[in-house]
């Protein structure tokens, strides 16, 4: 029985990791004024639209997931032929409507695969399950390690792999620093983000005072404030160096760098976290932050993620 596993494009693992582990990126599509650009995490696609529509605040810009028939479509064009069960990973449902529009197209393509299979050759029926996370980023993204984990190590039935990871998606945290507030204050709002409140945003940026949030089961809030953005990312990283040390988190972590992940490496404070893991035999993955979380989020956003067990 062959399992594949579906991410959104908002998921932030490495494009090395997705490639090497068969994920499939369920694109996305971003709106900057009138131009519209496909999110599917290619990292040299994804600096590009940063230097040119992240960074434009004058630019009315939001995601949205691809419509409900495209969605259908690649999976019986192609998924329902290459693999015999699929787990559909989704952004939360509270900040994207991925979720929605996926489990729409579950319908269709349970009452229209059997032709595609039995002309292929394929007896056994197939099986999917969407699932929303009720997290972002690298939080969407430490679900889909331990459910790759999960199949080089155990070869488990599909439902098992289902429901271990609807379990493990109550115990993610995410946290995030954001570098410029703008964009928190006026895009991520419209989605649902009301962490950040007019007179927050206004004193953080006049001081340099970045809130730290956190999303645990679809909600977010702000757990602590920093003077700027490199003790907030020494926050998060004490945070997880927390957990670790407890002996109560999976073992891997994953971060996302709303830019080139060189300048996150280049941090003391990452350079001390990544000697930390190694001795803890705790996975790192830190990647380019996806476009489509950026554009709610801001350029030079970090965010990091774990499960705490």
């Amino acid at each position: 029985m062959k399992i594949g596993v579906v991410v959104d494009a908002s998921c932030d693992l490495p494009r090395s990791y997705i490639d090497e582990h068969r994920l499939i990126v369920l694109p996305s599509i971003l709106e900057f004024g009138d131009k519209e650009i496909i999110d599917s995490r290619d990292p040299r696609d994804t600096l590009a639209v940063y230097r040119r529509y992240v960074a434009d605040k004058s630019l009315e810009a939001r995601s949205r997931a691809p419509e409900v028939d495209a969605i259908r479509d690649l999976f019986l064009d192609d998924l329902v032929l290459r693999y015999d069960r699929v787990l559909v990973l989704c952004v939360s449902a509270n900040r994207g409507s991925v979720f929605d529009k996926a489990t729409q197209a579950s319908y269709a393509i349970l009452q229209g695969y059997r032709q595609r299979r039995e002309e292929a050759g394929l007896l056994e029926p197939f099986a999917l399950r969407v699932l929303d996370t009720g997290t972002v980023g690298p939080g969407e993204a430490v679900l889909a390690a331990a459910a790759v984990r999960m199949l080089d190590e155990e070869t488990p039935p599909f439902e098992k792999l289902r429901r271990t990871i609807k379990d493990l998606s109550r115990r993610v945290t995410c946290l995030l620093v954001p570098n410029d507030l703008f964009y928190l204050h006026h895009r991520a709002r419209q989605r649902g983000e009301d962490s950040l409140g007019p007179m927050a945003y206004r004193i953080g940026s006049a001081l340099g005072i970045k809130p730290i949030l956190e999303m645990r089961c679809g909600k977010s809030q702000a757990v602590a404030r920093t003077r700027g953005f490199e003790r907030g990312v020494d926050y998060v990283l004490q945070r997880a160096r927390s957990v670790i040390s407890r002996g109560h988190a999976r073992p891997f972590v994953t971060m996302s760098f709303g830019g080139d992940p060189r300048r996150v490496r280049e941090l003391a404070a990452y350079q001390e976290f990544e000697a930390f893991a190694a001795v803890n035999r705790c996975d790192l993955h830190l990647s380019v932050m996806s476009a489509t979380m950026a554009l709610n989020i801001g350029p030079g956003a970090f965010s990091l993620a774990f499960i705490d067990d």
